[in-house]
């Protein structure tokens, strides 16, 4: 037992729909309990203002002639607030019904503070290895019939019971380490592990939240990693997706990265890697386009644009399609190229001369030679090779003694790595064997472009002759 005297509020509710912000509480039991036995109770069905949907209706039996005529919350809140005052509320997963009566508080303008405990979590510490947790599950396994389930007064009546069980058996006082307020054992998701959280470092990386079967359900980056998983749980909102995300993380691994740049690299890779499924962006390999160099069964050199794999090798590169577009149209124009040879039109028979070239040298037609057009088209491409850049982006790292290296190759992103700080890097080949590669796709190169432009001054820019 706790050896100081402390209040209970042992409490559930039900309402209208599992988001706070928009639904509303029909329902509601609160047992006062001193540590020992119910001392007081109250019970009240609440009128909503505003109907109860059918499913809400067949799951737990209350209809909207009932709540017809009971009280709104306003009517009961000083007496929820006086019943519950210097009370600590316990509930089965007690984020939950918490943030609905606080957030019913906040409709009236007044606040709503109290310590709290879950008893998810508290069973999962004090009672291992029941194959479930849910509120009937657990009334199965410990040999007990909840009367009433589904309405706030049995579900509460069964709550007491499981609350003085966890009592009795707390032998290592894991209430009492719930209840410091440092502990931030209340915020914490009701199947994750507390350990799990606890070993979380104050460092730059990648969280990954996994569910029940191992997957990972989302990833995240961020500067201070144990900081920013406690945001996730903690916040004033209390929305139905918010639950059911809290509710699906059963674990959290993490990833110290030497920078921020790394770290936003690896998120990325991350999620196009493992798919998960509560990450809205990010997750599709959306590849660069590339203008591409080959020669057609009669002899013609052509360019075609097509989207870079991971192998591809492309003379040059662009995030979108459009722009590969423009570049070829410059070509055609500038070295009297053949719009028909270079993919920007199609169909049958002699270009259209749409690209206001000084001439047609009717190569498309095969009244210029192969070996003439091929003139003209090795000026065009030594100029594309001219503008392609071979260079590694370099910065510090968080431990000062190496540095993040992101490497392109012409023009194109193929990896990124870590290198001794004091050890040059002497040409591509080098920078190549310190790197793990990656797609030149849309997202990564915006997310370089972007984090330089940010971080000008900070970063270096090393170009291969």
């Amino acid at each position: 037992m706790i050896k100081q005297p402390k209040r209970f509020a042992i409490l559930d509710i039900e309402t209208t729909g599992g988001n706070a912000a928009f639904h509303a509480i029909t329902d509601i039991a609160i047992r006062i309990h001193d540590g020992n036995k119910v001392i007081d109770s109250f019970d009240s069905l609440i009128n909503p203002n505003k109907p109860i949907p059918p499913f809400i209706v067949n799951l737990t039996g209350i209809t909207n002639d009932m709540v017809k005529d009971a009280p709104t919350f306003e009517e009961v809140a000083e007496k929820i607030d006086q019943i519950t005052e210097n009370c600590i509320i316990v509930a089965h997963n007690v984020n939950f019904d918490y943030g609905f009566i606080r957030n019913e508080f906040r409709k009236l303008g007044k606040s709503f503070v109290r310590k709290k405990l879950c008893t998810v979590r508290l069973s999962r510490q004090i009672l291992p290895n029941l194959y479930s947790y849910s509120l009937g599950k657990i009334a199965q396994q410990l040999g007990f019939k909840i009367e009433g389930r589904h309405r706030a007064a049995g579900d509460t009546d069964f709550t007491v019971k499981l609350f003085e069980i966890l009592l009795e058996k707390d032998a290592e006082k894991f209430i009492d380490v719930a209840l410091n307020q440092r502990s931030r054992e209340s915020l914490i998701p009701p199947n994750l592990d507390k350990t799990k959280f606890d070993l979380l470092p104050e460092s730059l990386g990648l969280y990954f939240f996994k569910d029940r079967k191992g997957k990972f359900i989302y990833i995240g980056k961020a500067k201070n990693i144990k900081a920013r998983v406690a945001d996730h749980f903690g916040g004033n909102t209390n929305t139905k997706s918010k639950n059911l995300f809290l509710k699906r993380i059963w674990d959290v691994e993490y990833k110290i990265c030497a920078n921020e740049m790394v770290a936003l690299i690896e998120e990325a890779h991350a999620i196009k890697k493992y798919w998960p499924p509560l990450n809205r962006s990010l997750k599709a390999i959306q590849l660069n386009y590339g203008v591409y160099h080959y020669q057609d069964q009669n002899g013609y050199d052509r360019l075609a644009v097509g989207q870079t794999g991971k192998h591809d090798k492309p003379i040059i590169s662009f995030r979108y399609q459009y722009q590969a577009r423009n570049f070829l149209a410059e070509l055609v124009k500038n070295f009297n190229l053949c719009p028909k040879l270079t993919g920007l039109q199609e169909g049958v028979g002699e270009c259209d001369k749409y690209f206001e070239t000084e001439f047609c040298y009717l190569a498309c037609n095969k009244e210029e030679t192969s070996e003439d057009y091929k003139k003209r088209f090795k000026k065009a491409l030594n100029k594309i090779v001219a503008q392609q850049s071979t260079y590694f982006i370099t910065e510090k790292t968080s431990d000062g003694e190496n540095d993040s290296m992101v490497v392109f190759e012409k023009g194109r992103y193929i990896g990124y790595g870590i290198k001794a700080r004091n050890i040059p890097v002497k040409n591509i080949e080098e920078a190549k064997s310190l790197i793990q590669y990656g797609y030149d796709d849309q997202d990564i190169r915006g997310i370089i472009e972007s984090y330089v432009k940010r971080k000008k001054g900070k970063v270096q820019i090393t170009y291969f002759n």
